[in-house]
């Protein structure tokens, strides 16, 4: 009996390799965001832009 005791906590231990996927997949989301921020960017830069250069010939 004394055997299985300490086949149960081998179980435990590879219960542990979970960990190791879980901090890849944190380490994609934050991979993740910065995609979707620079997208967004360059939009909201083209538009400020072109409204900068249309009131400029209107002042001419």
């Amino acid at each position: 009996m004394a055997t299985q005791p300490p086949e149960k906590p081998d179980t435990i231990e590879p219960a542990a390799p979970p960990e190791t996927p879980s901090s890849p997949q944190p380490a994609e989301e934050p991979v993740r965001q910065p995609d979707e921020i620079t997208p967004p960017q360059p939009d909201v830069a083209d538009p400020n832009q072109r409204p900068a250069e249309v009131p400029a010939p209107d002042g001419k």
